[in-house]
């Protein structure tokens, strides 16, 4: 096997990674690197080698660390040059001079929001931190939280060392808001009139928590999983790159279900949230449910008998107690333990469901769906209904996703539906691997298909519809391969969707041979492939139009610029 790793000419396992780059093993001098398009907003989401959700985020303050700029000042002065909780001279001396005096910063922003900021005691012990409809208060002498006022849904205080904490307060919001600092006199208290406080790094971004700070100047800044960033994705024992298609999710309020008002029924049911909950990105924090009822909530109008419905949530709970989700109608839901993960029963309309374990003893629960209108108004419903009126469920990343047999991973959403957009190419190489006529080559792929109607790789040229390999899932269980366009295709019977597959192809002397797991399939003789064949690109379509897509996840690519021998084609496809 490490023979034949070291004829290759391209090695791509997913590792290195940047924003608009997805690294090759080799070659090693960046000519075998990938350029990577997703073109999105910060709406993709991974499992993390932690096997921890991650997400993307964005601060949306301008100025984070520069209060003398965009920020404005109602009563205080600031002062630069202080030391900060890293030892550096980049924090602030925020002073007072006159009574409730703030510092602030205006924001046009809506949906659910963290407001953060690092600060420390000056000759004032306590801090006010919020914007204009909500807030919590900080002990910075003890480093406890005081009282929170307004809508401020969660507060909390973070010791960073040399009594530095990181203070935030989560709150809801309707456009327009405002960043205030208020150093404060005690707790619900900023009636004095002298005192200051030390300050550092603001933020706010989406979300019910403070993720890590990110510096901004003129305009916001993401972190954690950018636009054009491949997903590493850990959901197996090893990374694999997740490609997914566009896909929305239809709920408005993902994580805090007490923010949409479109709940209703139910009478029995209630809504909470509880910020002592690890949930699944490792962060504090989740809706509860407790109650014997089910909720109805109106997600989209218009919707036609027969519309294929993917409804996912994660969930747990140390209650036996019923748990029923999906459809409004009984045919259209499915009920479980979700103490076990174990399957109760299912409606008649209920195409397929799954559960997949996830960190801090969470699992998700998808059922997939046939609309039938039970209620006869084109409208859906998401049902969720929990029998125990003492133990709460803990349920978190609501999602429901429109025409889709499947569901894709996490779309967050913080006050309106989001979309990600397809990602199922991996586009071009810097420099293209170009096999002249006759040359014999072999190409390798190892992955898996999540799409149960159609998904196809393709390895190879991004102008011709003769330089390629295509493996295609055109029908639940059957997978054909390809090479050029005069090729025929095999169809392998009975390949299932979300198992990994190793597929080899290779020309020897103008002799195709397939491999499949460990197994020669098909030899054909003097197959037609146009000459010369270059390799170019993975991902999806023959040009840059890009006219098919591919779903799944890539474990691994090689491009070999020689025949390997059928032992070795054997040996690098057996699944061990």
């Amino acid at each position: 096997m490490s023979d034949a790793l070291e004829q290759a000419s391209l090695i791509m396992v997913p590792s290195g990674y940047e924003n608009g780059t997805l690294g090759s093993l080799k070659p090693l001098d960046g000519t075998g690197d990938f350029t990577f398009t997703r073109g999105s907003d910060i709406s993709a989401t991974r499992v993390n080698e932690q096997g921890y959700i991650e997400k993307g985020y964005e601060n949306l303050l301008l100025q984070s660390n520069s209060f003398d700029t965009t920020w404005q000042q109602s009563g205080t002065t600031r002062t630069s040059g202080q030391t900060g909780y890293y030892g550096t001279n980049d924090a602030w001396l925020l002073n007072k001079n006159l009574s409730q005096a703030f510092l602030f910063q205006g924001v046009t922003f809506s949906g659910v929001q963290t407001i953060s900021i690092y600060a420390k005691a000056g000759s004032l012990n306590w801090v006010l931190v919020g914007s204009s409809i909500y807030g919590g208060y900080f002990d910075l002498f003890n480093g406890v939280e005081g009282s929170s006022i307004g809508n401020a849904i969660s507060t909390k205080i973070t010791p960073v060392g040399d009594g530095w904490y990181r203070c935030e307060v989560s709150g809801i919001h309707n456009i327009t808001t405002s960043f205030r600092v208020y150093p404060a006199d005690g707790d619900l208290d900023t009636s004095g009139t002298s005192g200051s406080i030390y300050i550092q790094d603001a933020m706010l971004n989406q979300g019910l928590v403070a993720y890590p700070y990110v510096e901004t100047t003129t305009a916001p800044v993401a972190g954690g999983i950018l636009e054009d960033m491949p997903r590493l994705d850990y959901s197996g024992s090893c990374p694999a790159l997740l490609l997914e298609l566009q896909r929305t999710n239809l709920i408005r309020h993902s994580e805090y279900f007490l923010g949409e008002n479109n709940w209703f029924g139910g009478l029995g049911l209630t809504f909470g949230y509880d910020s002592s909950i690890l949930n699944p990105e490792n962060y504090y924090g989740c809706t509860t449910a407790i109650g014997n009822h089910l909720k109805r909530y109106s997600v989209i109008n218009g919707v036609s008998v027969g519309t294929k419905l993917s409804y996912s949530i994660f969930a747990k709970s140390n209650s036996n107690a019923n748990f029923t989700f999906g459809g409004i109608a009984g045919e259209e839901s499915a009920t479980f333990n979700i103490n076990a993960g174990t399957l109760i029963s299912q409606g008649s309309s209920v195409d397929s469901y799954d559960i997949v374990d996830y960190s801090n003893g969470w699992r998700k629960y998808v059922v997939n769906t046939t609309f039938q209108d039970a209620i006869g108004n084109g409208q859906v419903y998401v049902n969720i209904s929990w029998n125990d009126a003492i133990e709460p469920a803990y349920l978190y990343g609501l999602q429901l996703e429109q025409d889709a047999t499947y569901p894709t991973s996490y779309i967050p959403t913080y006050g309106v539906s989001q979309t990600r957009l397809g990602e199922g190419r991996v586009n071009r190489l810097s420099s293209p691997i170009t096999f002249g006529a006759g040359e014999d080559f072999t190409l390798f792929f190892d992955g898996e298909f999540n799409n149960p109607i159609f998904s196809a790789m393709i390895m190879g040229g991004r102008t011709t519809s003769i330089s390629y390999w295509w493996i295609q899932n055109y029908q639940s269980g059957k997978i054909t391969s390809h090479l050029g366009n005069e090729m025929a295709n095999w169809t392998y019977m009975n390949l299932s969707i979300n198992t990994r597959y190793k597929m080899l192809v290779k020309r020897d002397s103008n002799v195709i041979k397939f491999f499949l797991n460990g197994v020669a399939l098909t030899t054909n003789q003097s197959a037609g492939v146009s000459d010369p064949f270059t390799f170019q690109s993975l991902g999806y379509g023959f040009n840059d139009l890009g006219s098919y897509s591919f779903s799944g996840k890539l474990h691994q690519a090689l491009v070999f610029p020689t025949a390997l021998s059928d032992d070795e084609c054997i040996a690098l496809t057996t699944i061990s």
